[in-house]
């Protein structure tokens, strides 16, 4: 019987080792079974030529919206690159009211307030733009959102007033105390529950349209942080169904790890009794239904860590800091951010859900956060021990030299995006000021600690290319051109192990992904260029020309 297919005449970078360059790669039943020479072209089936093309492992992008990056190509484009100026957002937002229907949603995404003046929309200039249609506009650090008036009369809150801010939120007032439009953190779920249901067949539809645009960009494989939880991070109720139909009909063209979100985890009682809203005991099992937790799944699509939110944005000043923004100081303001669930609700559930099996991934930006989980971590291994947890920092932000020795002993897999440093540079730079911001987004200082650290975007935070990303981690410069801490920028090499491995790495899959070895997935992208042998200032520039996942070529054409 024939093998399958091999690809020869490449440059093909395999992160292995033991055979880290090859010129040839066979694959049979989607795993790779020879490099170079150790077995004959003869024994396969088809044989595709790479013209001597540059070739690395597919990329992971470790931290990835996957669904809300679908979300994002149907709803209004507010990113700086796209919205340069307050009258150009509220123009945007007017002509999109003109054309919908009476009482439809408008909704927007990507504004940053340091593109703006400094300033974010307020509901009344919305209500000048959509006096009828609701309007809700997400913060590109999806950590606050601005709506209008009509949405706050959805919600049930006329004329803006009338509600309670929840514990880890805020909703600016004015001097009328109504609402002014903006609604942080926790808040944004006082309009939140209002938005129109997403079905199952609408979430499965954007994780379709998301892996098409995933694919022409080369990545491979997704881990999406946060589902489940609308209210707190995630589409709908239904998002694993969602995932799960995607692949029925053969839409999921990526691998894909979900994390649920903390909120949707519960005590599991026996019994059959409903106690749902009990603090979990010490017998008692704290999970999703049925005992499911991390690890559940296969090649395709997996359960992973479960994710919860501890604090919020820098851009958005609302990262819990061990000291004050900088920006606010020069008003006067002390302003050190905000935990969104007090210390004791997350210590606790996370202690459970560490108990039963979970993987834990705990968003923390601010260093007063990092400590903060740190501290759970660390008493969650003292008091109920496992091997090998990997235990994961989403963001790992601000961090001091203490607490990334320290998170190295604990074994933590710190998640950074090196994408931040281009789009969200300057504005994290103005937030911190100069002496907090060499601690900000540290790449190099993780490395040489001894850690395993993977890359990714958070798109749609930012855009998505791994290739853009590369460039960031190894150029590290703002939108300004300014440099961003560049004593922690690191090598081509170092990127790419990054994007493959060490995402492969936080997701407890390295065994089967990450490197082009005999065994492995056999998941990788052709380049243009070479990375790898050209001006560093140029990776941005290198096109991905096919997307091959499993043997099989999902995008280009070779």
């Amino acid at each position: 019987m024939a093998l399958d297919v091999i690809f020869t005449n490449g440059t093909i970078y395999t992160q292995d080792p033991d055979h880290p360059l090859a010129h040839s790669l066979g694959v049979h039943q989607g795993k790779v079974v020879s490099l170079d020479d150790q077995l004959s072209p003869d024994l396969f089936d088809r044989v595709v030529d790479l013209k001597g093309a540059a070739v690395v492992p597919g990329f992971n992008d470790a931290h990835c919206h996957l669904s809300f990056l679908g979300e994002s190509l149907v709803q209004l484009d507010l990113r700086p690159s796209a919205i340069s100026t307050m009258d150009d957002l509220i123009g945007a937002v007017r002509d999109a009211a003109a054309g919908a229907e009476p009482g439809e949603w408008v909704m927007g995404q990507g504004y940053d307030q340091n593109y703006l003046d400094g300033v974010h929309p307020t509901a009344a200039a919305l209500d000048e733009a959509s006096p009828e249609n609701p309007v809700w506009l997400w913060h590109n650090s999806r950590h606050m959102a601005v709506v209008n008036t009509a949405a706050f009369e959805r919600a049930g809150y006329p004329g803006r007033r009338g509600f309670t801010v929840p514990v880890g939120g805020e909703v600016p007032l004015d001097e009328d105390g109504a609402a002014q439009g903006l609604l942080s953190e926790t808040a944004r779920g006082l309009v939140q529950e209002a938005l129109p249901v997403k079905t199952t067949d609408v979430v499965a539809d954007q994780i379709a349209a998301a892996c098409d645009a995933a694919l022409a960009a080369g990545i491979t494989s997704v881990t999406e942080p946060g589902l489940g939880s609308p209210a707190n991070l995630g589409q709908s109720f239904t998002d694993i169904a969602a995932y799960q139909l995607a692949r029925d009909q053969g839409r999921l063209r990526v691998r894909a790890t979900v994390m649920p979100y903390l909120t949707t985890l519960h005590p599991i009682d026996p019994s059959g009794q409903d106690v749902a809203n009990d603090f979990p005991g010490e017998e008692q099992a704290f999970g999703l239904d049925l005992g499911i937790r991390s690890g559940l799944g296969d090649d395709w699509f997996r359960i992973g860590a479960v994710k919860v939110l501890s604090d919020g944005s820098l851009i958005g000043r609302s990262a819990f800091m061990t000291e004050g923004y900088a920006a606010d100081a020069e008003n006067g303001v002390e302003n050190v951010g905000l935990l969104q669930f007090s210390r004791e609700w997350l210590e606790g559930r996370l202690m459970a859900a560490h108990k039963n099996g979970w993987q834990l991934a705990v968003h923390a930006i601010g260093d007063g956060a990092v400590d903060v989980v740190l501290d759970i971590f660390e008493k969650a291994h003292n008091e109920f021990p496992r091997e090998d947890t990997r235990h994961r920092i989403e963001h790992f932000g601000v961090a001091s030299d203490e607490q990334v020795a320290r998170s190295a002993r604990l074994g933590v897999v710190p998640v950074p995006q090196g994408r931040f440093v281009n789009e969200l540079g300057d504005g994290m730079a103005k937030a911190l000021g100069a002496k907090r911001t060499r601690l900000c987004y540290r790449m190099k200082s993780l490395l040489e600690a001894g850690m395993v650290a993977p890359a990714s975007t958070d798109a749609p935070v930012v855009d998505y290319p791994p290739l853009y990303n590369i460039h960031d981690m190894v150029n590290r410069r703002t939108a300004s051109g300014a440099q961003f801490v560049p004593e922690e920028c690191i090598t081509v090499d170092q990127a790419v192990h990054a994007y493959t491995v060490g995402s492969a790495y936080a997701s407890h899959q390295d065994h089967v992904k990450g490197k082009l070895s005999a065994g492995k997935l056999a998941d990788f992208v052709v380049l243009s260029d070479d990375i790898h042998d050209i001006d560093p200032q140029s990776i941005k520039d290198v096109q991905v020309t096919a997307t091959v996942v499993g043997g099989h070529i999902m995008y280009g054409d070779l």
